[in-house]
């Protein structure tokens, strides 16, 4: 390739899916220190592709991928990216949670059903059965996505257009000259490009940081599980998130996929590898909370499974577009646990604004790398509401203390 255009540091999901819809108008270069596309965040999720969130802005992300999932086009490659199971989003203490999400999808004419007795709860789906409930969302169109099939895809689409992905390639810095972006260093030679796109996950702050950028994002590390086989596992069955409480479970390989949501901040290491193993606390979290909430699955053994990081700004809204400190660099980072969700429609947003057009449906100063930023934000230990922490938002990475599974 001769000089690219833009460079996009990162392929992941995030990096990926916007090098994607770069690729057409300009010579994308992706970078990426692992030895393959996707081997950090994006292989450590359970791929469920959840529309009804918290946050409005990140809603009209998982909205518009959501749909573009459902009809990806005639040049996505076979196979396709997702399947419709649907999903219950379970409430186990306020009845009221999600109640501004439900108003907001279905005035986008998204079919979100009441569940009221628990007869109705079990009938839609049976590892429910016996759920403790206060209430619970029906989303008869959700989906669950193949995390790997989507990277194949957006990589395949690069290469279509001229575009080029090098692995095993580790970033060493930025480069600028006064307040703008002119390349980066490698242990393969510097690169030059007047945009650079930070698409690292939990490492992107600390590449920033170096050039005075302060971009509070924060890793926090989460456990998924693997049961055994279990009766109530079958592939079409819907996955159930209850919400407020901190459990999902997903049906996979004849079990469940599991998480009691916990969250410990854990900085990485310099390098690739942010995949951990099992600690005992998560593991008998997640337990505990399947012997009260989903009493159906109980007896699912939880064997096997990892951790992984998740990346947050404080107000756990995705970080997205150009920074207004350092022209030419470009931000598509916290997407916490969102990376399937919103992946698809935050690489749109970018590449749309690096082309100088608008996005009606998404607003930029919204989730805007200079925005202002809460000093203190709570993280969720126990992965509910009722118990969250509060945290002093980093100014050094050594302000984080790092939680636990490295």
């Amino acid at each position: 390739m001769a000089q690219p255009d833009i460079v996009v540091v990162g392929a992941g999901l995030a990096g990926l899916a916007t090098a994607w819809h770069l690729a057409p108008h300009a010579r994308v270069l992706v970078v990426d220190q692992a030895q393959q596309p996707g081997a950090e965040a994006s292989s450590q999720n359970a791929g469920m592709v959840r529309r009804l969130g918290d946050d409005p802005f990140e809603r009209a992300l998982a909205v518009r991928t959501a749909a573009w999932m459902a009809d990806p086009g005639p040049d996505w490659p076979a196979p396709p990216p997702s399947r419709i199971t649907g999903a219950v989003l379970g409430l186990g203490l306020d009845p009221h949670h999600l109640n501004d999400a439900v108003a907001h999808l279905r005035a986008r004419s998204i079919v979100v059903e009441a569940l009221c007795a628990p007869a109705e709860v079990a009938e839609v789906a049976v590892a429910l059965r016996g759920a403790p409930l206060v209430g619970a969302w029906w989303l008869p169109d959700e989906r669950v996505a193949d995390a790997w099939t989507l990277l194949q895809g957006f990589g395949a689409g690069l290469k279509r257009h001229g575009g080029e992905l090098r692995c095993r390639t580790r970033i060493l810095g930025l480069q600028r000259t006064a307040d703008r972006i002119v390349g980066i260093d490698t242990d393969r030679g510097s690169i030059q490009a007047d945009r650079i796109v930070l698409a690292t996950g939990a490492w992107s702050a600390a590449l920033a940081r170096a050039h005075g950028l302060h971009r509070p994002l924060i890793p926090l590390r989460r456990t998924l599980l693997q049961s055994t086989p279990h009766p109530c596992s079958h592939p079409d069955h819907p996955w159930v998130w209850i919400d407020d409480v901190g459990l999902y479970a997903r049906p996979e390989a004849g079990g469940w996929l599991v998480s009691g949501c916990d969250e410990a901040v854990d900085p990485p290491d310099p390098g690739p590898g942010s995949r951990g193993g099992l600690e005992p606390g998560p593991r008998a979290l997640a337990a505990s909370k399947l012997d009260r909430w989903l009493p159906a699955l109980a007896d699912a053994e939880l064997r096997s499974g990892w951790t992984g990081l998740r990346t947050f700004a404080p107000d756990r809204r995705p970080v997205l577009g150009e920074d207004p400190d350092l022209r030419g660099l470009w931000w598509v980072a916290g997407l916490g646990g969102f990376g399937v969700t919103c992946s698809y429609a935050a690489g749109e947003a970018v590449a749309t604004w690096m082309m100088g057009d608008q996005t009606p449906w998404l607003s930029p100063r919204a989730v805007s790398p200079g925005r202002s930023f809460l000093r203190r934000w709570p993280i969720r230990p126990h992965g509910d509401l009722a118990t969250s922490e509060l945290i002093d938002a980093p100014e050094q990475p050594q302000d984080l203390e790092r939680g636990g599974g490295r």
